[in-house]
């Protein structure tokens, strides 16, 4: 069985709906308490490759898959923000989007 150890605890898996051996892993520092995250997009094959991931200053605890376009990742991070993250681009030169709560 293919195995693909991260650095930091893992807290969701999710595998794309248009691509069956595409998957996410979001990933948090000191089992999300605090410190640093990272989004893993992994490629099953006969071993498990990394095709790109992703860094942030806080720990990243869920993720969902774009429903209409197959390359759109949306994150939930620990500082409360929601992150979009666009495949098709190189991981330099796709910056998150993030999206705040604002109070009312």
């Amino acid at each position: 069985m293919p195995v693909f150890k991260t650095p930091f605890n893992s807290y969701s898996v999710k595998f794309s709906p248009f691509y069956e051996s595409q998957l996410a892993v979001t990933t948090s520092q000191n089992f999300g308490i605090l410190g640093n995250g990272r989004l893993h997009v992994l490629q099953l094959n006969p071993t498990i490759t990394e095709i790109t991931s992703f860094d942030t200053t806080d720990g990243v605890y869920d993720l969902c898959w774009s429903e209409s376009h197959d390359s759109l990742l949306i994150t939930t991070v620990a500082d409360g923000s929601l992150k979009i993250y666009d495949l098709s681009l190189s991981p330099m030169a796709s910056t998150s989007i993030p999206f705040e709560k604002t109070p009312f």
